[in-house]
């Protein structure tokens, strides 16, 4: 299964594209973007698809919180500060912890491995959004539906 979200939005280009081939094989996510003027930062999967009717903000209110099925606790000191952890000790949806934050970057060109983002099952991440966060703790929310962003930003919901 491959899933594919193209944006071309207030200036910022690229794609995220996540592969996995079975519930058995790892999920390789490449992320591409351009253009980012060292404006955002951590991006997250969250537990619901960007609303169709948008409400102007991006919050959790609207997209929940990251995509965390086993709780795993964040607030530990054993929580992983960054990547170099096995992938079981992040929450699923924690994707810059997890490889590496956008912050501080012009443009951004990685594929990594990861064996924790399952497009497939109960834990899918297929059905929810990816939510990239502005170094001022606003967010940009996109859907790969639409090139109209509004006021807030990119967004896209992973349908």
């Amino acid at each position: 299964m491959s899933k594919e979200a193209v944006m071309s939005m207030r200036g910022i280009k690229g794609y995220f594209i996540f592969r996995q081939a079975s519930p058995f094989d790892v999920t390789q996510l490449s992320v591409n973007l351009t253009n980012l003027r060292e404006l955002v930062g951590p991006y997250h999967v969250h537990n619901f698809p960007v609303p169709s009717v948008r409400s102007g903000q991006c919050s959790n209110d609207n997209v929940g919180g990251h995509w965390n099925p086993f709780a795993v606790d964040t607030t530990s000191p054993t929580y992983p500060a960054g990547p170099g952890s096995t992938h079981d000790k992040y929450e699923i949806g924690d994707l810059s912890a997890k490889h590496m934050s956008l912050s501080g970057r012009s443009a951004f060109d990685m594929t990594f491995t990861d064996f924790n983002l399952p497009l497939f099952g109960q834990n899918s991440i297929v059905g929810r959004s990816v939510v990239i966060h502005l170094v001022n703790s606003d967010r940009k929310r996109g859907n790969k539906q639409t090139e109209n962003m509004g006021s807030m930003g990119i967004s896209f919901s992973l349908a």
